[in-house]
């Protein structure tokens, strides 16, 4: 009897554990807890479409491409909250670009928030000395930590 107890209840829990719904949503807890997405390919992939961008774009910023990122970490996270309905995980990285220079470069993870709010995730990324029009505010600080902040 007791095997049968043991085997139907570690059935029910694969069941449990095994459904669509259940899954997706411990997938959503592992996206939250995992520091690597700091380090995510498709993050640093919109880094660099938004450096790009200025690098083309606004004037007095120089034309360069972004090699490579190293020392890559995070700075703070921000869970889902009663008055904060978006997570956001804030992250550093030194970008080795184009013309020989290492800048810094913050980067804010705002989870949910790709197109129409289904399709992935919004990045947003700011370079020491490409924001030219204040867009982050001086020194880049809106995407570089949400400490302080509601």
């Amino acid at each position: 009897m007791f095997r049968h107890i043991v085997a139907s209840t570690a059935l029910t829990v694969l069941m449990f554990f095994g459904s669509g719904v259940v899954s997706h949503a411990a997938d959503m807890l592992r996206l939250y807890e995992d520091n690597q997405d700091c380090a995510d390919d498709r993050v640093l992939k919109g880094v660099s479409r938004q450096i790009d961008y200025q690098s083309r774009r606004v004037p007095g910023v120089p034309q360069v491409d972004v090699v490579d990122y190293y020392a890559i970490h995070q700075n703070d996270f921000l869970p889902e909250a009663y008055k904060r309905p978006i997570a956001r995980r804030y992250c550093q990285a030194s970008a080795a670009l184009s013309n020989g220079e290492t800048r810094t470069v913050w980067y804010l993870i705002e989870y949910g928030q790709g197109f129409a709010g289904a399709l992935g995730d919004n990045v947003e990324a700011c370079m020491q000395g490409f924001d030219e029009w204040n867009v982050y505010d001086e020194a880049c600080r809106v995407v570089r930590s949400g400490v302080g902040r509601n």
